[in-house]
């Protein structure tokens, strides 16, 4: 289940909730801000900048700024309630996912497995056919059959050859559904 798409976005919405829920959370925490600026400056009334007689005045500016969240007008305590919210919902959201593709799954394999024994079924259906078939081209030319009765085996055993190459397109096929739910690939 863990390979699926599905499974993988739902799992990736239930991460990104549970970050935002500790954004918010964050948000009350105390913050703690500091700065520091530093340059130089020269003035003249002509452009003598490149004149290495001419006066530089150095400057710095270092900051500290601690906040400490007292009352948001619980606007703070909202958000963060929304955020747990939207974690609950993707943490559902994650587990109809995994139920989903657990009943995907399953009818996959059943079906998988009815269309291995219908293919069984259809080979010995196709096998009967053919002996019979047999037995009524003999008969035939022995005389004890009619024409009409070595007609009928012979549409019957070209249905159960048709019915036989479809059994194995089903195979192949629900096979094929089966390994894209589980999200199998064959080289």
């Amino acid at each position: 289940i863990e390979n699926t798409i599905d499974y993988q976005i739902a799992e990736n919405e239930k991460v990104s909730k549970e970050l935002l829920l500790k954004l918010e959370k964050s948000k009350s925490l105390p913050t703690l801000d500091a700065f520091l600026n530093g340059g130089y400056s020269g003035y003249s009334d002509k452009f003598t900048f490149a004149n290495k007689d001419q006066d530089w005045f150095g400057s710095s500016l270092f900051g500290v700024s601690f906040n400490i969240p007292i009352f948001s007008s619980f606007m703070r305590s909202a958000s963060t309630q929304r955020a747990r919210i939207n974690l609950e919902k993707a943490e559902i959201q994650l587990t109809d996912v995994q139920e989903q593709l657990r009943l995907q799954i399953a009818t996959a394999k059943t079906e998988y497995q009815y269309a291995i024994e219908d293919y069984e079924n259809k080979k010995q259906n196709l096998n009967l056919a053919e002996r019979i078939e047999q037995k009524n081209q003999t008969k035939f030319f022995e005389g004890i059959a009619s024409s009409f009765d070595l007609r009928q085996a012979q549409t019957q055993l070209y249905t159960a050859q048709q019915e036989y190459l479809q059994a194995m397109l089903d195979v192949i096929t629900k096979k094929a559904e089966l390994e894209t739910i589980l999200n199998i690939t064959n080289p």
